[in-house]
């Protein structure tokens, strides 16, 4: 039989709402008094300053609770003049947006927190805000916001403790704070966040700020963190039809911070399944010349057996915005031909030439971005640019066709990172892709499946001219650099490369686990994939094995 519950019922000497004289049931006297007195804050976030609780009468399973409501109050008037202008617009204050309406502390205390946060990153963390020649009037209370901005603080200096090998001039424009510069607490908070975003240091104790008469000084606790790593993968991809097992390989070399600019430079070298090659070259230097301004160049070269090579180029200019976002402008020239001395043999390829012109947006807010609990991250980019296609010509092979158009390409991801206990992690992921021209090629297009974007699938055994994927994933995080997982891929792609459109809504699932020793990072992922609505096969299961050896 339940346990009896406690009826609350309220009274007041001025009017309630509704739903408030309607009778609630709760769990104890204790839970029943907690509601009561919610109702007294509710009562003067409308304006009734004055509200109180009176008494409480328990009889029986009944609490009747007796609640002094008072005057409604209203601002006559909420003065701005002893705020500075240039604050005032910066924070939006209106004492039109104040006049006539109820008293609400929550929304008071809101505009004097929003100008002290504005002193506070503009120079003055020792500034006061108060309500000033506050009086009653004969259509409500009357008063002036007062902001004292104290002494314009800068940061002299940049201090580092510690063995971390880093340019003091990358290190000033990532975290946003140079020497000479005007105090900013948004900055200061930020600090802890924007250092762990550095791979290559580790802090030994929280960053602090020395506020001194003639000097104010920034301490950080800096030591080196191994960042650059080498990285191999085996997969091992069993041929249901066969009964052969297939191997293929991922070489990924990551440089961090070799010449203490923060610059990276990475090498990644696939072999894929019949005589597949794939390779990519991307090399990233921040902050050039003491700016926000960066470059990013990447050269990649895919060979599929002896059908057809491509060749992509990207040279982007990137600038550093607060808090780590990311634009970039770029260029892309990709050039996709047919191997061997005819294609008559090879339907759907063309020789592509293509020259595109884009812009991209890149936002990152994880707690840790090796192994996050928390936290998201975005990528977008769209480009655009001229295509030039060589086709042979129907009617006689030696010859060819020579097609101009414009062809437009947008790409994006979305990663969010939701906490589920005290080491779990929901991990939603979004990403797609679309190609649009009138014309497309097979040797053009988007490659999906792998370890990368669709596991349970064939490494780049997909050709698609629009894509998306979806991923959930449970992580349990058991170290700062282990996790093990479960994981659902569920895809959808089409193909316009071919005279009838070719869809699919492939899936694949699997469990995995990363897990780190003093060597290095182990990984382990096992993954079983469906296409086409096939039943899903025990012996086509994708297995791969990875080692990430730190230095």
């Amino acid at each position: 039989m339940d346990a009896q519950r406690t009826v609350l019922v309220l009274h007041a000497d001025g009017p309630l709402s509704k739903r408030a004289l309607r009778p609630e049931r709760s769990d104890t006297p204790v839970e029943a008094e907690a509601r009561a007195l919610a109702w007294v804050d509710a009562l003067r976030a409308q304006g009734a300053l004055e509200a109180s609780l009176d008494t409480c009468i328990l009889v029986n399973d009944t609490l009747r609770c007796t609640l002094h409501r008072g005057p409604d109050h209203r601002w006559a008037a909420l003065s701005g003049s002893g705020i500075p202008q240039d604050m005032a617009g910066r924070t939006r204050f209106r004492e039109r947006a104040h006049a006539g309406r109820p008293i609400a502390p929550r929304r008071t205390v809101k505009v004097l927190d929003d100008l002290l946060r504005d002193a506070e990153d503009h120079g003055h963390p020792f500034a006061t805000v108060r309500l000033d020649s506050l009086r009653p009037t004969g259509d409500g209370l009357m008063a002036a916001v007062r902001v004292d901005l104290g002494p314009l603080v800068r940061i002299d200096s940049v201090v580092v403790k510690g063995s971390a090998r880093i340019s003091p001039r990358y290190l000033h424009q990532h975290i946003g704070i140079r020497p000479g510069d005007v105090y900013d607490e948004s900055l200061i908070v930020a600090l802890d966040r924007r250092i762990r975003e550095l791979p290559f240091v580790t802090q030994r104790q929280k960053p602090y700020v020395l506020f001194a008469p003639e000097r104010t000084k920034l301490y950080l606790f800096l030591d080196p963190r191994r960042a650059s790593s080498i990285n191999g993968i085996l997969g091992v991809l069993p041929d249901a039809a066969t009964g052969r097992v297939a191997f293929t390989g991922d070489v990924d070399l990551r440089l961090r911070n070799a010449l203490r600019r923060g610059e990276s430079i990475d090498l990644n070298w696939r072999s894929l399944k019949d005589r597949t090659q794939d390779l990519k070259v991307r090399t990233a230097v921040p902050f050039l010349f003491q700016t926000p301004f960066g470059i990013d160049l990447s050269l990649k070269l895919f060979r599929r057996d002896t059908s057809f090579l491509e060749v992509n180029g990207r040279g982007a200019v990137q600038l550093a915005l607060r808090q780590g976002d990311m634009v970039s402008v770029f260029v892309n020239s990709k050039s996709s031909r047919t191997l061997g001395r005819s294609t008559s043999l090879l339907p759907g390829l063309g020789n592509v030439k293509l020259l595109t012109y884009g812009l991209g947006i890149e936002r990152q807010r994880f707690d840790y971005r090796l192994n996050p609990q928390r936290g998201h991250s975005m990528a977008l980019e769209g480009s655009a640019g001229n295509k030039e296609s060589r086709t042979p010509d129907p009617n006689d092979n030696t010859l060819t066709v020579t097609t101009k158009s414009l062809q437009v390409q947008v790409d994006g991801q979305v990663v969010v990172h939701w906490a589920l206990g005290r080491r779990g992690t929901v991990r939603l992921a979004a990403q797609g892709g679309a190609m649009i021209n009138d014309r497309l090629y097979l040797n053009e297009l988007y490659r999906l499946g792998g370890i990368r974007n669709l596991r349970g699938v064939d490494e780049a055994s997909i050709y698609a001219s629009s894509f998306a994927i979806g991923t959930l994933e449970y992580r349990l995080l058991l170290e700062e650099n282990s996790n093990a997982f479960v994981f659902v891929d569920q895809a959808w792609w089409e193909d316009r490369s071919r005279e009838e459109v070719l869809a699919d809504d492939p899936i694949g699932f699997g469990v995995g686990t990363n897990f780190e020793t003093k060597a290095g990072i182990f990984s382990l992922t096992y993954a079983l994939g469906s296409q086409f609505n096939n039943p899903f096969d025990l012996r086509d299961g994708k297995v791969h094995f990875g080692f990430t050896s730190l230095f």
